[in-house]
């Protein structure tokens, strides 16, 4: 992995000149598991952990390793993985504040399942009809998580 390379990379297609303001100008659009391994900009290969950052000021987009993404640029991707990988293992689990917020944000859930997953996310005992709620709200997560972008984001 080079951070020389990342910078680079995230600063040509920035309208900054420096990496301190460039990586202002980016947030992060999708998070998603490859079923194949892909390679971030930096360089490293393999990883199935990837990130679609937007910039905000030229909409250029660049597909990046969750290790970079919050390594360099510091945004949640870590703790949205994080929370699909506790959920995959046992889908009685709960998301956390960054994945709901995240899959409300993508559209992947409607405001009130994201305020229903926030009610119940911390309680231990749920009703039956709760429980099998969190479960279908889970169930949507992984689903997108395991989408693909439709076209090839990562730009030479």
């Amino acid at each position: 992995m080079s951070e020389y390379r990342l910078t680079t990379e995230i600063i040509e297609r920035s309208e900054a000149a420096n990496w301190d303001q460039a990586k202002l100008e980016w947030g992060l659009a999708e998070v998603y598991q490859a079923d194949e391994p892909e390679t971030c900009l930096c360089g490293h290969f393999p990883i199935v952990e990837l990130c679609v950052l937007r910039n905000k000021l030229n909409a250029s987009i660049a597909t990046v390793g969750n290790c970079c993404v919050k390594k360099f640029l510091g945004l949640p991707s870590d703790l949205i993985f994080q929370a699909v990988k506790r959920v995959r293992a046992d889908n009685d689990k709960s998301l956390n504040g960054e994945s709901i917020e995240h899959a409300f944000g993508k559209g992947w859930i409607n405001q009130w399942e994201r305020d229903f997953y926030f009610q119940v996310m911390r309680k231990r005992k749920l009703s039956d009809k709760q429980a099998s709620t969190k479960r279908s709200i889970n169930l949507k997560m992984m689903r997108n998580m395991r989408r693909i972008p439709p076209s090839p984001i990562a730009a030479t």
